[in-house]
């Protein structure tokens, strides 16, 4: 079960569009590359760009939204080839997916990820730190998976 409210969801709707729209319609740097993860109006940026100033220009770019509590960058530098393709992230993503979803224990609803490359980003909320342990093993058992950057908060508060 999702923990945000209707007005919650539809405000990361909102923002994800608002977001990804602005990066898409940047034409300064190469943002193609760059995906917005949103949670309960948290966001992420993650992907990968080819220099420091297109890193700084995303962030620039999604952090005007006013309704975004916290904004974090977590792209990688390098060579976009470096990043893996399109389809093989997807699939890495997917087998994340299908994990969690069978996991018990594990909340996925409430949760984002992104592959780039192997290097998978977490976000979202975790009901304890168990849930957050047992997520962050199951990710990192998927096959392809180099490294995995947490921006996964816990929150017993919101609990499932």
């Amino acid at each position: 079960m999702d923990v945000r409210s209707l007005s919650e969801v539809k405000n990361d709707i909102e923002i994800d569009v608002s977001a990804t729209k602005a990066l898409l319609e940047n034409k300064g740097a190469s943002l193609s590359r760059v995906t917005v993860l949103v949670f309960s109006q948290h966001v992420v940026l993650a992907g990968i760009v080819n220099s420091e100033d297109a890193k700084r220009k995303a962030v620039r770019l999604v952090g005007q939204d006013k309704r975004i509590r916290t904004l974090q960058n977590k792209i990688i530098l390098g060579a976009t080839g470096n990043g893996g393709s399109f389809m093989s992230n997807l699939f890495l993503e997917k087998k994340i997916s299908l994990i969690l979803t069978a996991t018990q224990g594990v909340h996925s609803v409430n949760m984002r990820w992104k592959a780039v490359g192997g290097n998978v980003v977490l976000m979202g909320v975790a009901s304890s730190q168990a849930e957050a342990n047992l997520t962050v093993a199951k990710i990192k058992n998927v096959e392809g998976v180099k490294s995995v950057k947490l921006c996964l908060r816990v929150n017993p508060k919101e609990s499932i």
